[in-house]
């Protein structure tokens, strides 16, 4: 490790006294009993909790490529939702939402739609003899100034704002669902952008949840759930993927405990690239193993195929999570 390297790594903030640490903590109080429709509702036992080893669901990191996440990272100077402090996850608010698909429409209209306007105005005489120029200029008006106009000017100020030349309309606000902290170790539910509980991480079970579809089909989701309190809102695993695979939703619950697991370092992502220098534990892992600072940002789109493509080979027959721990009996006794 060069000067500037070692100045840099002394100057990363330590962790706060709260955080996860999956080779020292305090043993948790029993689970409560539970009725038979609280576990229906949660799909029966929880997961294992595990010293999480360094698997990952491929099909959360193969959404975006690193190019795509660099392009992101410079069009919002730098700001993201994963960093080495918090993931914060969250959506757009319902006019948000319209907004967006406003934005979708007024995008394909101009690119798409309006090509094959023009040429259809070309032939259209030739399909409508009887029509008369001022009705063929009447058409052109009126998909020119009501259709073709406010499409531009929809989509042409979202490019504006999104590349930072024009404000973001003011009903843009996301809105908050949870927060995990790797720096603090607590866990934030939100509602309505209001924070409705924040407990430490270890007070949380996480349960697979199975149901049919309308077709009969077994789909799962991922939920996390306060052991301690009967909240009727639970953290949403799930959206950390698209994928509804059991042993993909097990990778999610093994990548989370290993990002809020202190005593080692961070899931290598790509998402988190730019945040391991900065994290204590990862920086010092990373030094130590000679991990290439840039190993996903340098690849290429055929590279980071080729990588996902291997990445999947190695973990098709390995465990979905760590080696177990027990939470209740595993640690020291609360003083």
């Amino acid at each position: 490790m060069d000067k500037q390297a070692e100045m840099d790594f002394q100057q990363i903030k330590p962790y706060s006294n709260t955080v996860w640490n999956s080779e020292s903590f305090a043993c948790q109080n029993p689970r409560p009993e539970q009725g038979v429709l609280t576990k229906l509702l949660q799909g029966g036992d929880p997961l294992s909790w595990c010293r999480a080893d360094e698997t990952v669901p491929v099909s959360m990191i193969e959404e975006q490529t690193p190019a795509e996440i660099k392009q992101r990272l410079k069009e919002n100077n730098g700001e993201t939702h994963w960093d080495e402090n918090q993931y914060n996850a969250g959506s757009l608010n319902k006019w948000g939402l319209i907004y967006f698909y406003l934005t979708v429409f007024g995008k394909g209209n101009c690119t798409i739609v309006s090509p094959f306007f023009a040429i259809y105005i070309v032939v259209f005489p030739f399909l409508h003899e009887d029509v008369t120029l001022s009705e063929l200029i009447d058409i052109i008006l009126f998909y020119l100034f009501f259709i073709l106009l406010p499409s531009a000017i929809v989509w042409g100020y979202a490019e504006a704002s999104e590349h930072g030349y024009l404000p973001m309309p003011w009903f843009m606000k996301a809105v908050k669902y949870f927060t995990f902290s790797r720096s603090t170790g607590m866990v934030i539910r939100y509602k309505n952008n209001k924070e409705l509980y924040s407990h430490p991480f270890s007070e949380f079970d996480c349960y697979l949840v199975s149901s049919p579809n309308h077709q009969g089909i077994l789909s799962y989701q991922l939920h996390l759930v306060h052991r301690y309190h009967r909240y009727s809102d639970s953290i949403p695993l799930h959206t950390f993927t698209t994928s509804e695979q059991p042993d993909e939703l097990k990778r999610i619950w093994n990548l989370i405990q290993r990002y809020m697991d202190t005593s080692q370092p961070m899931p290598d992502v790509p998402e988190l690239e730019p945040a391991r220098a900065k994290d204590p534990t990862t920086a010092a892992w990373d030094a130590k193993n000679n991990r290439k600072p840039d190993y996903w940002f340098s690849m290429d789109d055929d590279e980071f195929e080729e990588a996902l493509l291997e990445l999947q080979a190695e973990q098709r027959y390995m465990p979905t999570q760590g080696p177990e721990i027990d939470l209740f009996n595993g640690g020291t006794q609360a003083g």
